[in-house]
């Protein structure tokens, strides 16, 4: 078990925006949720996988909406009812929290409610970067169940869902996210130490810390953070210049949009799923494609604006994405985004 302070965890936000790929929550949102960790615990606890006894009971939790309706509004704490609710309808108290995925604020989330709670996080999550749909997750590859899904939103309205697959849990759930306004907290796969060591993607927040510290390390000696999250991620610079151009719609709850620096586009939904440049792919998901503005701000696609001078950064998937389940989790989405080709790992297209 490790113990997660102030310093620790204001690096995590940064380091887990910029994994989020795009997505996982602003940073802002993170840095908002760090304060109200303080105001409850001095610390979090924190353990590996491994430490997990077999038997144990484990939640994820996690808030769900648009990135955008979430940064102009703030967060509410939603996530604490939404994991009340899930405890009440189990019966039991979790014994830890995981994380859906890695993000600046979806990585907090789960932080937030483990430290209200007064419960361990666990040292990884579902996916290893940000995602848009709750079935694109190693839990959902893995067959864990989803159900029963708690939501809750600041106003003290809720739901408790009994969803078949997580296609249908993403449907329901977003609806009633709709509803509560765009944003709400969830609680979700009740699971046993036994399945999530089957299914989670480990060392995310040991991850996403690393590349907290080499931002702010890079900055305080004056040096480039751009070349310091490539070394510490074996990522790619895909190219750095002037963002010239964003497009962006909200539709179906999902934010969608392309954004332009120099000759590369890069589509996202919600997160950034393709780069283009000259037609054709340079970064296709689930390899992460990243922003980190030159002087070291990681950002989201909700922070994105046009004249900002940003780097594009892609690092390699974890291997467990990089297998035929894995895969078919992305295909759906990237065609959604004109998108039908096969996956080609970030090295070989770079």
């Amino acid at each position: 078990m490790r113990i997660l302070r102030e310093r620790e965890l204001k690096d995590i936000v940064y380091g887990a925006t910029l994994l989020g790929a795009g997505g996982g929550g602003s940073p802002e949102n993170g840095m908002q949720l760090v304060n109200s960790i303080l105001e409850i615990s001095e610390e979090v606890k924190m353990v590996s996988p491994e430490e997990v006894p077999d038997y144990s009971m484990i939640a994820v939790v996690a808030g769900m909406g648009a990135p955008e309706v979430l940064l102009k509004r703030g967060w509410k704490n939603e996530d604490i009812p939404a994991l009340r609710l899930l405890e009440q309808v189990l019966g039991r108290k979790m014994d830890y929290i995981i994380a859906i995925e890695t993000g600046g604020f979806n990585s907090i989330t789960p932080l937030h409610a483990a430290a209200a709670s007064g419960v361990p996080a666990i040292d990884g999550d579902g996916v290893g970067r940000a995602i848009p749909q709750l079935e694109m997750t190693m839990f959902y590859v893995h067959n864990l169940p989803l159900a029963p899904v708690t939501l809750a939103d600041a106003h003290g309205n809720s739901a408790v869902l009994y969803p078949v697959d997580a296609p249908m849990a993403e449907k329901m759930a977003r609806g009633i996210t709709v509803a509560f306004g765009m944003q709400a907290g969830i609680a979700c796969h009740p699971m046993a130490g036994w399945q999530m060591k089957k299914a989670v993607i480990g060392g995310t927040y040991t991850m996403a810390e690393k590349v907290g510290r080499a931002i702010r390390e890079a900055r305080d000696k004056g040096k480039d953070p751009v070349k310091a999250v490539v070394e510490v991620t074996n990522g790619f610079e895909i190219a750095r210049g002037k963002v010239t151009k964003k497009e962006v719609e909200t539709k179906g709850g999902f934010d969608y949009g392309k954004v332009y620096v120099g000759d590369i586009r890069v589509d996202y939904k919600n997160e950034n799923m393709i780069a283009w440049k000259a037609g054709k792919p340079v970064a296709i998901s689930p390899d992460l494609i990243c922003w980190l503005t030159t002087d070291g701000r990681p950002l989201t696609n909700a922070d994105i604006k046009e004249g900002l001078e940003v780097a594009v950064i892609g690092i390699k998937a974890h291997e467990r994405w990089r297998t035929p389940e894995g895969l078919a989790v992305f295909r759906p989405v990237l065609a959604e985004l004109g998108y039908t080709g096969e996956y080609i790992p970030i090295e070989k297209l770079l």
